[in-house]
């Protein structure tokens, strides 16, 4: 957040490139594929090349910055446990923070050597476990029923 509004706006810097040496592999990369793919073999395959085209030097540097991105779930940012790493406690409380929470794949300490979506899931009913029991929920729903 870039202020104590919480409904402010949100400033994310993904660091993407931020090493030079990021730049010059994605680069690398890119001049590579479009060899494979404007090679003889290929040719009989393909009509013309798409993107990026024929570009070199700023305007390559330049496709390459306006197309980065991950496709990675980002987990692990906000880590649960109890060393000086750590963002948030075993009940999903933000350390320093009051009445502030994270339910999302952000608290787990490692990534999951699966698809992630299994673990945000227990994560949420965990929170919704915690919240129920800490705000007594479950009495309030019994009652109404």
């Amino acid at each position: 957040m870039k202020g104590p509004n919480p409904r402010g706006p949100v400033q994310i810097d993904a660091n993407f490139l931020s090493d030079p040496d990021d730049l010059t592999a994605a680069i690398a990369c890119v001049e590579l594929c479009r060899e494979i793919g404007n090679s003889a073999s290929l040719r009989p395959f393909t009509k013309r090349e798409v993107m990026p085209g024929n570009l070199k030097g700023a305007e390559l540097e330049t496709f390459v910055r306006n197309g980065v991105e991950s496709y990675f779930h980002e987990t692990c940012t906000a880590k649960m446990g109890q060393d000086s790493m750590s963002v948030v406690d075993s009940t999903l409380r933000v350390y320093g923070i009051e009445n502030l929470r994270i339910a999302d794949g952000s608290v787990m300490p490692r990534i999951t050597t699966g698809n992630t979506m299994a673990a945000c899931v227990i994560i949420g009913e965990r929170a919704g476990e915690l919240l129920s029991t800490a705000h007594k929920l479950s009495e309030v729903g019994a009652a109404l029923r």
